[in-house]
């Protein structure tokens, strides 16, 4: 990084142009590998720089260069402080203090959901929802006062997505006594709006646990389950281009076992983690594929 700045900087004192160094290369090799905060200033220089970074192919590319190494960051959170750490086996020590953006003990925030390097948490004392970048260290409180947008414990579901628009979006699942209340939250226009949910009436009681949302391509995920049947399982997906919630049938374990899944979001495919069994537990790995489950390991 020190090798690319120095780069710029004698280009600038040189009267060297950066569109010498050809638009590609620089979109595809150079500002993909930008500390985030620099990337959010390039969208500053022009229009042309601004449309090619908006995309949520650019954040997917960003993201995987970010992964690598010692980019990648851990966010801890104890009882009184609240440390970002470097990954990696000669910077695991290296950890730097960051002060909460908000007026609470870092051991009441609870993280919902994460997207990208945001995060979605909870403010355990007044339940008000926050869009938070602990790397850029800002936060947009997006709890209305009007709105159906504080979270329940034990309750509520949540999930981040991005929609075809490349607008970032909470996804906030209410469950109450037999009913299921879905809101959107945009980033961009900073409003809520209601969408329709599913009329199967067995969804919309408290039987049923939901997951946190798991947001791949084009869908964001959960697992729900009835914890007092062992076995009945399903996986809800939500459509972000047409705001619908199919259903997607869970993998087949076989023999009845009792099985829990825990979804990921792996290369922009989505797998889960199923877990089976009961005195002697295994451990499965599963890959969705067009419309079928294909077991991996």
């Amino acid at each position: 990084m020190k090798k690319l700045k120095g780069c710029l900087y004698s280009a600038s004192e040189s009267n060297t142009k950066l569109p010498d160094l050809g638009p590609d290369l620089i979109m595809s090799e150079i500002l993909p590998r930008l500390p985030a905060k620099c990337v959010g200033r390039a969208k500053k220089v022009c229009k042309e720089w601004l449309s090619c970074i908006s995309p949520k192919e650019f954040v997917m590319m960003h993201c995987r260069h970010m992964c690598k190494g010692s980019r990648q960051k851990i966010l801890s959170i104890g009882q009184e402080s609240c440390f970002i750490s470097s990954t990696g086996v000669d910077l695991v020590d290296e950890k730097t203090m960051i002060t909460l953006p908000f007026h609470v003990r870092p051991s009441d925030v609870w993280i919902l959901s994460s997207l990208n390097g945001l995060l979605c948490v909870c403010l355990c004392n007044t339940f008000e929802m926050l869009i938070w970048n602990p790397l850029i260290r800002s936060c947009i409180n997006i709890s209305d006062f009007k709105s159906y947008s504080f979270f329940k414990i034990y309750s509520d579901v949540v999930g981040l997505y991005i929609d075809s628009s490349n607008d970032y979006r909470v996804l906030h699942i209410k469950r109450g006594r037999f009913t299921v209340d879905v809101m959107a939250y945009s980033r961009r226009t900073s409003h809520w709006k209601r969408i329709p949910f599913l009329q199967k009436r067995h969804y919309h009681t408290n039987g049923y646990v939901w997951s946190g949302g798991t947001f791949c391509e084009d869908g964001l995920y959960f697992t729900v389950f009835q914890f007092w049947l062992a076995g009945d399982i399903v996986i809800i997906r939500f459509d972000v281009n047409t705001e619908t919630f199919p259903e997607i049938g869970f993998p087949y374990v076989g023999n009845g076992e009792t099985c829990q899944g825990n979804l990921v979001n792996m290369n922009n495919k989505l797998h889960v983690f199923v877990s089976h069994g009961f005195i002697d537990m295994a451990v499965d790995l599963w890959r969705y594929e067009g419309e079928h489950w294909m077991k991996t390991c």
